[in-house]
């Protein structure tokens, strides 16, 4: 090719190449996105407090655990480290959200985009809902967030899961959070 020719215009074409290929690989990275500002059907706090018996501090980044909400009046029913200290960060907590499954569901989908979460996929499993979603941390790593929503349709444990759903007309749905150090940015 005539154009190529200078050493000039090899760096030229050189370099709107690279900048074309970085532009590539930047829009393909999976990162949390924009905050979305969807409406949030119930109130919300941070879940960093119900995180820190399984969550040392300057393990989780601070940006990560305060872009996880969950429903304000929730309780703590269990807590889990399925780690044990070997390998990526990989624990979970166990709530019972005062509302019923399908409110509790919108809330968290409403939470997770606003929070620039994104959500990798939201799919029904037995007996409930499990929603994965993934956000880019301070420290380097993306971090995923599986939400195990039971279903308050039936009273059976949902498989691999401390969960049990409760009637409907408690109002009241179990869910878990399992919180995973995915890989490196």
């Amino acid at each position: 090719m005539a154009i190529l020719r200078t050493r000039k215009s090899r760096w030229i074409v050189g370099t709107i190449t690279l900048l074309v290929m970085i532009i590539g690989t930047l829009t393909g990275l999976p990162t949390g996105g924009k905050k979305q500002n969807l409406p949030i059907n119930m109130a919300s706090m941070s879940a960093a407090k119900y995180f820190s018996p399984v969550t040392p501090a300057g393990l989780v980044p601070n940006d990560v655990l305060a872009a996880l909400l969950i429903p304000q009046h929730s309780t703590r029913t269990g807590w889990h480290n399925y780690d044990q200290g070997n390998g990526p960060f990989d624990r979970g907590i166990s709530i019972m959200v005062q509302s019923n499954a399908k409110a509790t569901r919108s809330f968290f989908t409403a939470a997770l985009n606003d929070m620039a979460w994104r959500i990798l996929s939201s799919q029904a499993v037995n007996n409930g809902t499990e929603i994965l979603a993934l956000h880019s941390g301070s420290d380097g790593y993306f971090w995923e967030i599986g939400i195990t929503i039971a279903s308050s349709t039936s009273n059976q444990t949902l498989p691999g899961s401390s969960l049990t759903a409760v009637s409907n007309q408690s109002k009241r749905t179990p869910v878990e959070l399992r919180l995973l150090q995915y890989q490196s940015a």
